[in-house]
């Protein structure tokens, strides 16, 4: 095919700015953490003097929130739309494959990066307070910049390839985190379970890029030598803009959706979509500030973050968006189930970071881009607010987590309790706080879409969902904070270097979501949506309004799922009457419905008993049967064959006349055998 003729690069983005420091100073934010970690690693000083660490660590991710605010942010108030952006070229082969390193940072990644700066300053902080006496603290605020790094990596990247990079160093990184006790067998095996079920993802998300780079490529070159290639996401979205995502492969509309379906296993595995939801709850083996970093505000959110970012991919790509939906519906339902038979109190917010997830994938699969980003946003901040409140719990419990052996917390600990309320209302969108008016939004994009079949039943999902959180984390509220205190150590509130975070992040979360109010919802307010018309590069389909009957309807099941904890938990927070009364279907979502059973006998028996065949094959047919005795029977030839050869004069004098005789008697014997038949 012809190659596409496509306008310059500067055109396609709106002349973006790359000179002065605003162009540089993503540098500054994305390799700011990397130097610290760097000092840590290799200063053994530096890491032994654990408060200087820590401080340093601190004041990387400081110097990146405010540089994003001061050089973008604000400035793009001012001039909505612009772009900075700094790309060199980095790896050539033959002059045809350009492979670029870079910074490209527009609304969608300044977002982003004050999300994780922002929320990454409130749980560092924290940090100082909940890793206090670990005498690894240094290397903890070392490995925990490392992450930060890798994902502000994925968030200021202009093409799949460096995302790529940083897609496997934010894997690398939370291996490290996950596993940072590295005593307990249980960490290690939870690190190593996150590690290898993200692989899965990542595989399918590798091919899934050199697809579409192929196909890029075989239709624009190198758009300019000296800066971008067909990796390069806004090359794609241009070649995209002229000849539609099934023209790249020529029509084919089958290998246009197994494309954004593979790019989409990379989001499948990062933000523990199902089936590979499995290794999200045993990561919070970590520290509970590595569980709010991970589960709230970056490693997790990366997966929905690169959706958004590369939407062209997805958007009307047969039935990818279909299924990447229906996977969201189901991950946010058996989610929610799993987390009202938990008595871990982490574990409880673990199962609802994976509902959550759901939520915001259900919008990825509807085409609602930018209400899936704003739920990401308000769910970063009470979701990090829920977590470090759950580490509080854990650290004035003297490390207990299990809710059973809790309880009477409202009064000793008056200021994570009212936090922790504060985030509970929030996560269960009671009005009209933050996650009220983002799963509104995200609810609302599944009535009437047309690219996703069966969106009526995935609706009535999202509002079982609904009731589904109230309850459980009302169940934990009750269990947690409600009755006497049924400890084993006399319990105290936290530090305030512990608080003070828990205030900031509750504050957020009262009034984050103010600033995605559907337009005219609000009389004098016709342009209330700030976070749409700042994301308008990524919205698709109509406007965001306010679907009251839905709004009022997910109340209503929130405040059902609130009544029925209070009926249930109210006074009897140290018992548990549901196992009872549900028996089977209780133990079913106990057992994750089985998911980890399967796996664990589709490791241990299936592919173990694979890998023994295989042993067997190679050990006694490949190495000792062919190989072994082909070299034995070499050996034994040889052996004899030398015997031949032995140099001795008398013994080739016997072979000598013993070959003339056998000869003779050879020729005898043909003379007698024709003169035999000439008789005849």
């Amino acid at each position: 095919m012809d190659l596409v003729s496509l306008p310059s690069l500067a055109a396609a983005t709106g002349e973006p700015i790359t000179s002065g420091f605003s162009a540089w100073a993503a540098w500054i934010v994305l390799f700011a953490p990397l130097f610290v970690a760097f000092l840590v690693a290799c200063v053994p000083a530096i890491r032994k003097a654990v408060n200087l660490a820590a401080g340093l660590a601190i004041a990387s991710v400081a110097l990146g929130l405010i540089l994003t605010l001061f050089c973008y942010f604000l400035p793009a108030l001012q001039s909505p739309g612009v772009v900075y952006e700094m790309i060199v070229p980095w790896v050539t082969v033959d002059g045809t494959v350009l492979i670029a390193f870079g910074t490209r940072m527009d609304a969608l990644s300044i977002t982003m990066s004050l999300v994780v700066t922002g929320v990454g300053l409130a749980i560092f902080v924290y940090a100082l307070g909940y890793m206090h006496g670990d005498p690894s603290k240094g290397r903890f605020f070392g490995k925990f910049a490392l992450f930060v790094f890798s994902m502000l990596g994925i968030v200021v990247s202009p093409n799949f390839f460096q995302t790529f990079i940083f897609w496997e160093l934010v894997g690398v990184s939370s291996y490290l985190l996950i596993g940072y006790y590295w005593q307990k067998d249980s960490a290690g095996q939870a690190a190593k379970k996150a590690f290898m079920t993200n692989r899965v993802g990542d595989f399918g998300f590798l091919i899934g890029i050199l697809m579409i780079w192929a196909a890029v490529g075989s239709l624009t070159g190198v758009v300019d030598p000296g800066a971008y290639s067909a990796f390069d996401f806004t090359v794609i979205e241009k070649t995209i803009e002229q000849v539609g995502f099934e023209g790249l492969f020529q029509g084919g509309v089958l290998a246009a959706a197994i494309a954004a379906a593979l790019v989409f296993c990379g989001a499948m595995g990062k933000s523990a979509q199902f089936p590979l939801h499995v290794w999200l709850p045993d990561a919070m083996e970590g520290p509970t500030p590595v569980s709010a970093l991970m589960h709230a505000a970056t490693m997790v959110a990366a997966g929905i973050y690169l959706v958004i970012r590369c939407n062209f991919v997805f958007y009307g790509a047969a039935w990818a968006p279909t299924l990447i939906c229906w996977l969201g519906g189901i991950t946010a339902f058996i989610a929610a189930s799993m987390a009202i038979t938990q008595n871990d109190i982490k574990k409880v917010l673990a199962y609802s970071t994976l509902s959550q997830l759901g939520y915001m994938t259900m919008a990825l699969g509807a085409g609602a881009y930018t209400a899936a980003m704003f739920h990401l946003t308000t769910h970063a901040f009470f979701k990090a607010l829920l977590f470090l409140c759950a580490g509080s719990v854990i650290h004035g419990c003297h490390h207990e987590q299990d809710m059973r052996h809790m309880g009477g917390l409202r009064k000793l600990m008056p200021s994570t309790y009212k936090t922790w309320i504060i985030g509970t209302i929030a996560l269960t969108a009671l009005a009209p706080i933050a996650g009220w008016w983002s799963k509104d939004e995200i609810l609302g994009s599944l009535l009437g879409t047309g690219q996703v079949w069966g969106s009526p039943f995935l609706l009535l999902v999202g509002l079982v969902v609904a009731a589904m959180t109230a309850f459980y984390m009302w169940r934990a509220t009750y269990m947690t904070f409600a009755g006497e205190y049924r400890g084993h150590h006399e319990a105290h509130e936290s530090p305030k270097v512990m608080t003070v975070p828990l205030w900031a992040l509750a504050i957020f979360s009262l009034f984050i979501g103010f600033i995605g109010i559907p337009d005219d919802t609000i009389p004098g307010l016709a342009h209330s949506n700030v976070f749409a018309h700042w994301l308008h590069h990524w919205h698709k389909g109509g406007d965001a309004v306010l679907h009251f009957g839905l709004a009022f309807g997910a109340t209503v099941v929130a405040w059902l799922g609130f009544l029925a904890a209070r009926a249930i938990y109210r006074e009897s927070a140290g018992k548990d009457p549901l196992p009872q009364r549900l028996g089977a279907v209780w133990t079913t979502w106990n057992r994750l419905y089985y998911i980890d059973d399967f796996y664990a006998w589709l490791v241990g028996v299936v592919q173990q008993g694979i890998a023994r065949c295989a042993w067997f094959v190679e050990r006694w047919v490949l190495i000792q049967g062919v190989i072994n005795n082909a070299s034995q029977t070499v050996r034994v030839t040889g052996d004899r064959v030398r015997r031949v050869q032995a140099g001795r004069l008398g013994g080739y004098v016997t072979s000598f006349v013993l070959g003339a005789a056998i000869v003779g008697l050879l020729v005898l014997l043909h003379v007698g055998m024709a003169n035999a038949a000439g008789g005849k």
